[in-house]
């Protein structure tokens, strides 16, 4: 075998210390011995476990969870503090959601290598290693993994080893996320199938902890996990959400987002020479991991088909292991790429100054807002909420159902009119505060579109307010709209704040809307909300 003696020391010590249990050892079954050079799940732990042995600064292994027969999913934190949860960037990269998919772990192995060993030498690596937070799960699947090599010599199995109802075993981890699960024919409700996607979402123990492994990097209401590529064979393809959809830009995906997946897609490929395109163009897959990972969290994410090229045939998951060394070498600069590209999704997309500073919500989805934060909140009706509006008109818009991107917006009461006054805000205040923002010592303007909308009814008592909220509690207006006897159309407009008294200090924004005039049509919206880069 063709694995480095450290690794095979750590083996031995995985068995002495009971971390890899010698009945579980004793029984793992092996490549053959023409492909060697590839690991097996022992081998893989020794190799990752060594790895941390040698390099404890820039090292961390764990445990995201347990597979279906009990084997831990291991998992490498690489980072220059790595014991400490820093306020840096995150990048995910994991592999063998499918077991027949060796090469992935390989790839994953590799990146190890290169963060690890590359770290003293390589300017742009340890720029990267000490700037980012990077996670590596190295194979989801591990029983399945294993069971594979019980072939003769493979089985070309693809599924993990869960039984199903009657005779069938085997869910597709990677049909069985729930965002759009089972919605598309992107999946098969057959247990006998390859792409069973299981009797529910998250019904295998495998993604049950990558669900939560990704809930865990949820900080203060945001997610740190900024760009995540899923390592999968074969085709040589970099693919981008939708797969459960051939719209380009659905409803639940705003345009510059597609812009950034299509700039990162295409400038990722130009490096590891493979092909770009939206997963779905390959074909339809519901319940799938990007698709959950863009649409619940807004993560950037991407599968890579490894090598090498599709030719339809069992052979193509096998390649012989002398291919290892140049396969997984060729995709080095795209895997650095994509750390990188964790400090600022946009930037190819020559966005960074407006989307990557201390905050940027689209309000897509819920990024730690509270409303009430105080308790002192008196409305009775049209509470401020995050989701997709309806249109309302009293005597022309005075809710709109669009939105300045996307499907969401913050908007005071999603529903429609019941009624003459009912769904808007109604008889006292509605506020909502974000989660704190660690602004640096150089800032740029706080920027957000709103509108505050009213009918004649209204007086200076209706308002619509913004405030920058410091430390310690001190709250400082800067933006009001007041209400006045006039019919106000839904109209939003945009507003620029200048947070230079705030540098260097941790705030949160509050925004708030009222209805002092005796139950007059109110009704309001923010959306795109963002400090920016200076």
């Amino acid at each position: 075998m063709r694995k480095s003696i450290a690794a095979a020391l750590v083996l031995a010590g995985l068995l002495l210390v009971g971390l890899l249990p010698a009945s579980t050892a004793a029984a793992e079954p092996n490549f053959p011995a023409r492909d060697s050079r590839y690991h097996n799940y022992p081998e893989m732990v020794a190799e990752i476990q060594a790895a941390e042995t040698t390099f404890p600064d820039t090292v961390h292994v764990f445990s995201i969870g347990q597979s279906y027969n009990g084997r831990e999913i291991w998992a490498a934190k690489v980072s220059d503090n790595v014991a400490t949860d820093e306020p840096e960037p995150e990048v995910l990269i994991d592999a063998l959601h499918h077991a027949r998919e060796h090469l992935t772990t390989e790839q994953a192995l590799y990146l190890l290598k290169v963060l690890t060993q590359g770290y003293a030498g390589d300017a742009t690596v340890k720029r990267l290693v000490d700037s980012r937070e990077i996670y590596i799960v190295f194979a989801l699947n591990p029983d399945g993994m294993q069971y594979d090599l019980t072939g003769n010599p493979y089985r070309a199995w693809r599924k993990n080893r869960q039984p199903n109802a009657g005779p069938t075993i085997g869910t597709d981890l990677n049909r069985n996320y729930d965002y759009r699960w089972g919605c598309c024919r992107g999946s098969s409700k057959s247990p006998g199938s390859l792409t069973y996607r299981g009797r529910r979402p998250f019904s295998a123990p495998e993604t049950q902890a990558m669900r939560d492994f990704v809930k865990s990097r949820v900080i203060d209401g945001r997610q740190q996990i900024r760009t995540h590529v899923t390592l999968h064979s074969n085709g040589q393809l970099v693919l981008w959400p939708y797969g459960h959809t051939r719209t380009d830009i659905p409803r639940d995906m705003t345009r510059v987002d597609h812009a950034a997946f299509v700039a990162l897609g295409k400038r990722t490929a130009q490096r590891n020479g493979y092909k770009p395109m939206q997963s779905s163009g390959l074909y339809i897959t519901d319940g799938d991991q990007i698709d959950w990972m863009y649409g619940r969290y807004r993560i950037f994410s991407f599968t890579w088909e490894l090598y090498p090229t599709e030719h339809y045939r069992t052979s193509d998951f096998y390649p012989a292991d002398e291919k290892i060394a140049a396969a997984v070498a060729r995709n080095r600069s795209a895997l650095l790429y994509m750390i990188d590209k964790a400090d600022c999704p946009y930037s190819p997309i020559y966005k960074s100054k407006a989307l990557c500073g201390p905050l940027y919500d689209d309000f897509e989805i819920n990024r730690g807002w509270t409303r009430d934060a105080d308790g002192t909140d008196t409305a009775t009706d049209g509470l401020w909420q995050i989701g997709d509006p309806a249109a309302v008109s009293a005597f022309g818009p005075k809710q709109l159902g669009t939105t300045m991107s996307g499907r969401y917006a913050l908007v005071t009461g999603l529903a429609g009119a019941r009624g003459t006054d009912a769904n808007d805000v109604d008889r006292g205040t509605t506020t909502i505060r974000s989660a704190p923002v660690s602004l640096p010592a150089t800032v740029g303007p706080l920027a957000f579109s709103y509108y505050f909308a009213h009918r004649s009814t209204s007086t200076a008592a209706d308002w619509f307010r913004v405030w920058v909220e410091a430390q310690d509690g001190t709250r400082t207006l800067v933006k009001q709209e007041l209400g006045r006897a006039v019919d106000d159309d839904a109209k939003w407009v945009g507003v620029r704040v200048a947070m230079a008294p705030w540098a260097g200090q941790t705030v949160r924004i509050v925004i708030g809307a009222a209805d002092g005039a005796g139950d007059s049509r109110i009704e309001a919206a923010v959306d795109d909300l963002r400090i920016e880069r200076p």
